[in-house]
């Protein structure tokens, strides 16, 4: 039986993309795909994910790339443009996953420096029974001790659970260590696969 259900953040909860960001800052989309590639690339934001103060990232690579000094700037002091918006429908998801009386989770690889910035943008953040962030934690998904960690923090035992998270290789993460683990596209497809599983009525 599912007693708690867990929730990525990043293109689940919020639009996370730091493309949002960027596209404000490069003419030309080839050369913005570039610098994500060979210079912020998904490791350095890793780092940031893991606790790693984010200005201490932008100075090591301002220093390796100085070319790209505005960018790389902008990433730190405009780094809340990179969620504009919360993905629709997902917070009355979460209601009413709380109104049928299981715990609501968040896990998500995420910086504990910025995520204060995030919470204080989203109220939707305020209906979750406690939350794991990879920054805090000192690991990220898909390493199997995050999800035990936030399987203990529920009080459930893996195969309790339902994770839902927008990537496949996190997806795999859980499943690996006994959750019920989805990839989440839509709050729509989400809210079948709760049904299917047995967590929510048919008809909302």
């Amino acid at each position: 039986m599912i007693r708690a259900v867990i929730f990525d953040f990043g293109g689940v909860v919020v639009d996370w993309d730091m493309r949002h960001l960027f596209r404000q800052l490069f003419d030309d989309v080839d050369d913005m795909e570039a610098f994500l590639t060979d210079v912020l690339t998904p490791a350095e934001n890793l780092r940031v994910d893991l606790g790693t103060p984010l200005a201490a990232v932008v100075g090591e690579l301002i220093a390796r790339h100085p070319q790209h000094t505005a960018p790389l700037e902008a990433w730190r002091d405009r780094w809340i443009e990179t969620i504009p918006g919360a993905i629709p429908g997902t917070a009355t998801l979460i209601r009413e996953v709380r109104q049928a009386g299981l715990g609501v989770f968040g896990l998500s690889n995420f910086s504990a420096e910025t995520f204060p910035w995030c919470r204080s943008k989203y109220p939707v953040f305020e209906q979750f029974d406690g939350i794991v962030l990879s920054g805090e934690f000192g690991a990220a998904k898909p390493d199997p001790a995050i999800y035990h960690h936030v399987c203990d923090l529920a009080g459930v035992a893996p195969d309790q659970a339902l994770f839902f998270d927008d990537s496949p290789a996190n997806v795999a993460g859980a499943l690996a260590v006994g959750m019920h683990g989805l990839l989440f596209t839509t709050a729509a497809n989400a809210r079948r696969e709760l049904v299917s599983h047995g967590v929510l009525p048919v008809s909302a």
